[in-house]
């Protein structure tokens, strides 16, 4: 029997990385027979940088093409494990400036104490399997790392995999907004949390004030103590509801069908308002959301939580959103299915 190992951040009840984690094990389940195939995922107690017991290490979804995850796989390619990189992706803090390529105007290769990731990362990828990595930027970050780029695609990110929720049912267009409110404990872009959920609210405060209803929901326990002071900043209990819950994404998608948009800090809030067909304005906090708007086809939904005007920016959007929902849904749909196809590109091809 052979064993694969599926590493990822689990086991700290985050959705995001939970979901990634369930599809690949549900397209484990669909291509791989059981009798001959087991799939373990890295959760707590599971010794990530002890490749022996695998036949096969997989690099998941989730901000992983960093230092220590990078490290992981490369000691796996060095026991002549077979190493996938399945729609992992590259994160930092600095805001990345863009130039009119879409590309960053600075180079993306790490220095310094670290400058010994490039030459494992660019050997990592060579002897991968698969190479697909979340978004435009993520690749850019092989690029300069000295990566031979022949080996490595823009895949998407797995929650492209989720399949829609049934449509509503036809009747009043909806005019509620599902609101993704948390915590990076002020690890974002300007490096300020309570002057984004003081723009977010004032913002929100206006569009109560033109007829929508707003749903404030969490996708990760540490976020519920920022939903609430969001809620109390409201002030509208008619208008507003705070839910606590954290729903398993099934869930969570039923929801999020009923709503006319959603306005999200946690990324993969705005990948399963995506998945829902839902047009989305995401509050960028981390070059991961940038390299998101870029893989989708809409950067411009994606804002800057270091932007100084920031209510201003999501009104903004808002109102193309209003105007442009059907555009917005069909763009949508089209990188959805594309990336689907690539991220199951490894099962079909057998190469796991």
């Amino acid at each position: 029997m052979k064993r694969i190992l599926y590493v990822g951040w689990l086991g700290f009840n985050n959705i995001g990385d939970e979901l990634m984690w369930l599809l690949f094990r549900d397209l484990c389940r669909s291509y791989l027979p059981d009798k001959h195939y087991d799939v373990l995922p890295s959760i707590p107690g599971v010794d990530i940088r002890n490749p022996g017991p695998y036949d096969t290490v997989v690099l998941g979804g989730g901000s992983l093409l960093i230092p220590g995850y990078i490290d992981v796989a490369y000691q796996a390619v060095k026991k002549n494990k077979r190493v996938l990189i399945w729609g992992s992706g590259h994160d930092r803090q600095e805001y990345p400036a863009l130039g009119a390529s879409g590309k960053v105007t600075t180079n993306l290769a790490y220095t310094a104490e670290n400058e010994a990731t490039n030459a494992k990362l660019a050997e990592l990828v060579r002897s991968s399997v698969f190479c697909g990595v979340r978004g435009p930027l993520s690749y850019q970050f092989l690029e300069d790392s000295g990566v031979d780029m022949e080996h490595a695609i823009i895949s998407g990110d797995p929650a492209f995999l989720l399949h829609p929720p049934s449509p509503p049912k036809r009747g009043q267009e909806s005019r509620t907004i599902g609101v993704n409110w948390g915590t990076a404990y002020n690890r974002i872009f300007g490096g300020n949390e309570e002057k984004v959920e003081q723009q977010l609210a004032e913002a929100l405060r206006q569009l109560i004030s033109k007829g929508y209803r707003i749903h404030i929901f969490p996708v990760w326990g540490p976020d519920r103590e920022a939903c609430k002071r969001l809620y109390a900043k409201l002030g509208n209990t008619d208008k507003v509801e705070l839910d606590l819950e954290l729903y398993h994404h099934d869930d969570l998608l039923e929801r999020m069908k009923s709503y006319a948009l959603t306005i999200n800090f946690k990324l993969h809030a705005s990948y399963l308002s995506a998945a829902a067909g839902v047009p989305f304005i995401s509050l960028g906090y981390r070059f991961k959301s940038i390299d998101f708007g870029l893989s989708i086809q809409l950067p411009e939904f994606v804002l800057s939580t270091g932007d100084e005007r920031l209510g201003e920016s999501i009104l903004d959007r808002v109102g193309s959103i209003e105007k442009e929902s059907e555009d917005i849904r069909r763009t949508i749909s089209a990188e959805k299915e594309k990336y689907r196809l690539l991220l199951e590109k490894p099962f079909r091809e057998g190469l796991l």
